[in-house]
């Protein structure tokens, strides 16, 4: 009997001490939060910070001692995943998720195994810890009798509900609302709300601009690239990396390192499709959501529309895309297949015959591009640039990093237009090509490549911009302004530029969005770390753009 009383408390102890490491292992800055509020004297967030903490220490009680082992179960397998997410996160960005974050970053067709790799380290101290955590609350031991009481049920629920309300209340007000939270809730409180959160107004409103005549040239078309980094097309850097468009440099007007409208794929596709007036962002009642759509303007103006997805599965609700604007295209291409950088060649096929068609056509397109991990951007006999990182490799070693890199725009970029042009009619065609971001290559030490809310470089938005035409009178004017905008341009000069390819009246255009690529550029935009879409009335943080005529990394 006694020995059966030892046994138990020594269970006991241990299990407690292995949860209180667990916590103690993936939760930070809580300590740092508790100063913040003590310091500024915020005496009602600060009750909330530890009414939430003490709900969240209570259900992890009730988890770690009830008597009812399936719900214990999962209970656990909850936990855990959100643990292992929020502390994953964590160790790479350096910060706590938020819904902003969560809003600009989502993409599921990145949940893959090589992606998960590309972190690894990060990932098996993420596990590690939140193993330790589970251990702890596995651990069989004599049941507490007040979590005897059906009550009880209720307990872990209780910090789920609390955090995503917070986040719900203050979500306009602040990007901070999860620092220092329980990791063990903290998805299971976002998640919820980021489902029922939806920022995707369903109407958009019309096209209230005046023709005043006909488009400039039968094709234009809208490249835009995924992870392409304007430093490293060797139009503005010599890398090695774009020999084939460097020998063709007499059709492309260079507008040297330009800058994303944001660091995050989401926002800057939905700015480039959608248009926006940097001028008004954030204001209560603009919506860049709400916008007409290019595929609207473009079918006005007379052309047929196609839309040609090389990311993702489906066209469907990507890029805060709806079913009304993609209505509006008359042709939707998906192309997918297990070999990512086999897509590319293909949309250079497609766009070929495409361009071949009698009537004028507008593309947009959505490369595969060279997202992490770069790997599945080339095929295995085109890696020129060694040694480089392989297939579930973790991202610590730079130089080798980099030299995937390399490889990935070689063949994603050159390859494309090596395959591309020489097929196409460029008398009859204006090409602009663009990337949705840049990429941080561990420039800061910081693993995190794009989309990132704090400790954002400015190489993280650092992209291409180039236009290709060899209409006489086209080429001649943006050869000029790219000459005049070097090193000046951003994706916001972008849609303003298709409308007036489209035969939009300029100045209207510019009053209602922006200046177009053919204007002087005097006063160069910076980028947007984050969400534009005004989830909860949540302001842009404007990130400034500094001179990159010297840019060097």
């Amino acid at each position: 009997m006694i020995n059966t009383k030892r046994a138990s408390k020594a269970r006991n102890t241990i299990k407690l001490i292995l949860l209180f490491a667990g916590l103690s292992l993936t939760n930070h800055s809580v300590v740092a939060q508790l100063d913040h509020f003590l310091e500024f004297e915020k005496y009602f967030p600060l009750t909330v910070f530890l009414g939430i903490w003490f709900s969240a220490l209570a259900a992890l009680l009730y988890v770690a001692f009830t008597p009812r082992r399936i719900e214990r179960v999962i209970w656990v397998l909850l936990i855990g995943v959100s643990t292992l997410l929020a502390e994953a996160y964590y160790l790479i960005t350096g910060d706590r998720i938020t819904i902003q974050a969560l809003d600009g970053m989502w993409d599921p067709s990145l949940i893959r195994l090589d992606m998960v790799g590309f972190y690894g380290t990060y990932f098996l101290q993420a596990s590690i810890s939140t193993l330790i955590l589970l251990i702890g609350l596995l651990i069989s031991s004599p049941t507490i009798k007040i979590f005897r009481l059906k009550i009880t049920m209720l307990t872990p629920v209780v910090p789920c509900l609390l955090l995503g309300g917070l986040v719900y209340y203050i979500g306009a007000s602040t990007a901070e609302e999860t620092r220092g939270m329980p990791s063990q809730f903290l998805y299971l409180g976002l998640f919820p709300i980021f489902a029922i959160s939806d920022p995707q107004p369903l109407e958009k409103s019309e096209v209230e601009l005046d023709i005043n005549a006909g488009p400039r040239v039968k094709n234009v078309v809208l490249i835009v690239d995924e992870s392409v980094s304007g430093d490293f097309v060797d139009l503005n850097r010599m890398r090695g990396t774009t020999p084939f468009l460097l020998s063709e440099a007499d059709i492309i007007a260079n507008f040297g390192l330009a800058i994303s409208a944001t660091n995050c794929s989401y926002s800057s596709n939905a700015i480039l499709r959608l248009g926006a007036d940097p001028r008004r962002i954030g204001e209560p009642e603009y919506s860049i959501l709400a916008h007409p759509s290019v595929w609207k303007y473009a079918r006005l103006a007379g052309f047929e529309t196609t839309f040609i997805e090389a990311q993702h599965i489906s066209a469907r609700r990507q890029y805060f895309m709806n079913d009304n604007e993609l209505a509006l295209v008359d042709n939707i291409l998906t192309i997918s297949d297990d070999n990512g950088y086999e897509r590319d060649v293909e949309v250079a096929n497609k766009l070929t015959g495409i361009l071949s068609r009698t009537g004028p056509q507008f593309v947009y397109i959505n490369k595969f591009g060279a997202h992490f991990p770069y790997h599945r951007s080339y095929p295995e006999n085109r890696e020129i640039f060694s040694p480089a990182m392989q297939a579930y490799e973790s991202i610590t070693d730079r130089p080798r990093l980099v030299n995937a890199y390399k490889n990935a725009v070689r063949w994603s970029v050159d390859e494309f237009f090596s395959s591309l042009l020489p097929g196409i009619d460029l008398s009859e065609t204006v090409l602009i090509y663009t990337s949705d971001h840049g990429q941080n290559l561990l420039d800061d030490g910081n693993p995190v490549t794009h989309c990132r809310r704090s400790q954002e470089t400015i190489a993280e938005a650092l992209i291409p911009l180039l236009v290709m035409t060899m209409d006489e009178n086209l080429n001649a004017a943006f050869s000029r302004a790219a000459v005049k905008n070097h090193n000046l341009a951003s994706h916001f000069e972008i849609f303003p530029t298709l409308l007036n390819l489209f035969g939009y009246d300029p100045k209207s255009v510019e009053k209602r969005y922006y200046q177009s690529l053919l204007e002087p550029i005097d006063e160069p935009l910076g980028f947007i770390s984050g969400p534009v879409t005004g989830r909860f009335g949540r302001q842009p943080d404007w990130q400034p753009r500094g001179t990159l005529d010297n840019f060097e990394r």
